[in-house]
């Protein structure tokens, strides 16, 4: 896209969404089209449950390419909207606010936009880097807070561990808007030590997910705790029951696209080389 397009459609974008602590947006003609083509398929559906609707999005997606790193543009912080393509975060943020646009029966971009960004940040507000919830843990604590989710790990056999989060200022050097800036760092650094403090890092351990699998439901979240020193999280997907047996939907980095993971979610965490076990999250239902 040239340059002179791409600033038009962040500016049309910022116009059509008038949002005051959005800032800019960041997108193409593309993923306007993709919106417009999922309300149009969807749009029908907004009576059904919200975990029907969330599945279906799911599956919409299946195919699309895997794409490390969406989020992360030139230059000062800017909401990203990308429906081409994914990490394993930004699948399951758009798929939730997909649903979320098509069960409120408001299907203007708008709608989305504010819903997706009130997801991905710090009081709903883009305020530069470390106003995004890198890390799952606070992106949890927060969308709990204002009501998206709750984390069920608890209840259904899980326990509270103990870890301290710190991956992301001991290694600047893998992050691009972290590298040789110290202010970004320092204020990354307070947020870590926030996350630690809470001590709300909840997993189910992956010797009782065969045990405690059958109260996981088609629509949940599967976080997937690792063994690496200072992270608390490693990958995200959404619970997928398939012929009596737990799978789940993700943008795979191995496949390269979104699928349909061919291993049960026992497996992929008994085969996995870092994974401890899974937090499994809820989204709440009005």
């Amino acid at each position: 896209m040239k340059p002179a397009r791409l600033v038009i459609l962040i500016f049309s974008l910022f116009t059509l969404s008038n949002m005051a602590k959005g800032g800019d947006i960041v997108s193409t003609p593309a993923d306007l089209r993709i919106y417009e083509a999922y309300i149009k398929q969807f749009e029908k559906q907004k009576d059904k449950p919200f975990e029907e609707i969330f599945i279906n999005t799911a599956k919409y997606f299946l195919g699309k390419p895997y794409v490390a790193s969406t989020l992360e543009v030139p230059g000062t912080e800017r909401m990203v909207v990308n429906l081409r393509e994914f990490d394993c975060t930004t699948f399951v943020e758009n798929c939730i606010a997909l649903s979320q646009v098509i069960k409120s029966g408001d299907f203007s971009y708008d709608n989305y936009l504010q819903t997706l960004i009130t997801m991905r940040y710090r009081d709903g507000e883009v305020a530069g880097y470390t106003s995004r919830l890198h890390y799952t843990s606070d992106w949890i604590y927060e969308n709990e807070k204002h009501g998206l989710l709750r984390n069920i790990s608890s209840e259904i056999g899980g326990e509270k561990v103990k870890k301290d989060v710190n991956f992301m200022t001991t290694h600047p050097q893998l992050y691009k808007h972290l590298k040789g800036n110290a202010q970004n760092i320092e204020k990354l650094d307070k947020i870590e030590k926030n996350i630690s403090k809470r001590n709300a890092y909840e997993i189910l351990p992956t010797a009782a997910i065969y045990n405690s699998q059958q109260k996981i439901k088609t629509g949940d979240i599967i976080v997937f705790a690792t063994s690496i020193a200072g992270l608390d999280y490693s990958h995200i997907g959404i619970a997928y029951w398939q012929k009596e047996e737990l799978h789940f939907i993700h943008a795979s980095s191995k496949a390269r696209q979104v699928i349909i993971e061919q291993k049960t979610l026992l497996e992929y965490c008994q085969t996995s080389k870092s994974c401890t076990g899974v937090t499994v999250l809820r989204i709440n239902q009005e």
